[in-house]
């Protein structure tokens, strides 16, 4: 090389950058012997900026890319990058001002197209109020980047996995059946037409789409394929007025969904409001089951909430009239409600619940202790608190249950008991009419 040559040390820092395991700080190091004699070149800041980015170093890659551009006002990518970078601060009004004075200076320039629809895209995610509306100016910014580039399979699988971040299903399903007129070969095309059948209702196409997708170990499988199987093969078990579910079915959906679990963890956290759509059916068991996939792990954002619900699933689930009590499901209630109070100790609800688990498989002396604590975290809180007609009634319960708890055993602490019913609510008939048959 002669003493001013740099393109070879951009290409090796390129190579370096390229890789399945990226070596930034080896590019950047190249780069830096490439600017001892070329300071203001565009194209080694360029890749230094990128390199620096790569290493999720801001401050510096934002340097690079401004001193690139300022070197040379035609790289747009340079300038586009600045509005990378602000994106990735979550400054996305000002990202968003970085782009359009990249349009500004050339309105044709696809790229920063597809950066103003994941800009718009993490926009919706923060604004839930205005999703829908943000989320159709990506998809709209998404399709001016595909007219402005390519039509290639690459470009559309891409924008496929976008489609599927904004959840616009229609539109995926029509891309995918026209990826797989152009590419009959290529199996991650089964993957976004079992995702599109599945949330556009057709469960058959959904489970036969991701059968043949997963069962090519081959494949690059990710939990989510497994987990919209499992609540495909769910759904196509379902009543058609959502009240019943075949077992079968469910389990057969559950067993997909578990498989998710077992490659990460974290998947559980998309199930909560599944648990919740039963739990709100009265579907108490099949929330039980989906709810208790999310009790185990403490790094979920839902570990609470999962364990709330997975414990009133599976009291509710046993407290009807015609359902004799499953102790070993209730005994798991018990210790999904202790979850809760060491997650959140003020949920004195918890309290509440778990006596009531404990009444129905008879542990009086449990029973009696947790209504005792809830009363007493209650009673903590205030006199206007104890004063709400709906606390009112559940310490009424407390006593109530206690009261007749130790009604066999004990007549005196009984009728204790009642008359705490009575000084708050002098008409309780249950306490008026225990009292008359223990005297």
């Amino acid at each position: 090389m002669r003493k001013k040559d740099f393109e070879e040390y951009v290409y090796i820092a390129r190579a370096y950058m390229n890789t399945s395991k990226p070596d930034y700080k080896s590019a950047i190091a190249v780069l830096n012997r490439a600017l001892v004699n070329n300071p203001q070149d565009a194209q080694v800041l360029l890749a230094l900026g990128d390199a620096y980015y790569g290493e999720s170093n801001q401050n510096e890659a934002y340097k690079a890319y401004r001193d690139a551009f300022s070197a040379d006002n035609t790289l747009l990518r340079a300038k586009m990058q600045l509005g990378v970078l602000l994106k990735g601060a979550k400054s996305y009004d000002e990202a968003s001002k970085a782009y359009n004075e990249v349009i500004a200076i050339n309105p044709n320039y696809g790229p920063v197209y597809r950066e103003l629809a994941e800009t718009y895209y993490k926009i919706a995610r923060n604004k839930p109020s205005k999703a829908a509306e943000n989320y159709k100016i990506a998809i709209d910014y998404y399709q001016k980047y595909m007219d402005l580039t390519d039509y290639s399979i690459h470009s559309r699988m891409r924008r496929a996995d976008f489609m599927i971040l904004v959840k616009d299903y229609r539109t995926l399903e029509e891309e995918a059946n026209k990826m797989i007129q152009l590419d009959k070969v290529n199996p991650r095309i089964y993957r976004y037409l079992g995702y599109a059948a599945y949330e556009n209702g057709n469960t058959d196409k959904a489970i036969q789409s991701l059968e043949t997708f997963t069962s090519n170990t081959s494949n690059k499988i990710i939990a989510k394929d497994f987990q919209v199987l499992g609540l495909a093969k769910i759904k196509k078990g379902t009543s058609a007025d959502g009240l019943s579910i075949d077992p079968v079915a469910f389990d057969a959906g559950l067993t997909a969904i578990k498989k998710s679990i077992e490659m990460e963890p974290l998947a559980a956290e998309d199930l909560n409001e599944v648990g919740k759509k039963f739990f709100s059916q009265k579907l108490f068991k099949e929330a039980a089951a989906i709810f208790e996939l999310g009790t185990t792990n403490q790094e979920s954002k839902n570990y609470l909430d999962d364990n709330l619900y997975f414990g009133l699933s599976l009291y509710y689930a046993n407290s009807k009239k015609d359902v004799k009590p499953d102790a070993v499901a209730l005994q798991k209630a018990d210790a999904a409600f202790d979850k809760v109070l060491v997650a959140s100790p003020g949920y004195y609800e918890a309290f509440l619940f778990k006596a009531r688990t404990n009444s129905l498989i008879d542990n009086d002396a449990n029973t009696i202790k947790y209504y005792e604590a809830y009363v007493a975290a209650v009673t903590a809180k205030g006199a206007d608190e104890v004063a709400k007609p709906a606390v009112v009634k559940k310490i009424a319960e407390s006593y109530n249950t206690i009261g007749a708890t130790y009604a066999n055993t004990d007549k005196v602490k009984a009728v204790e008991y009642f008359n705490k019913t009575l000084a708050i609510d002098p008409t309780n008939a249950y306490a008026l009419s225990s009292i008359k048959q223990l005297k």
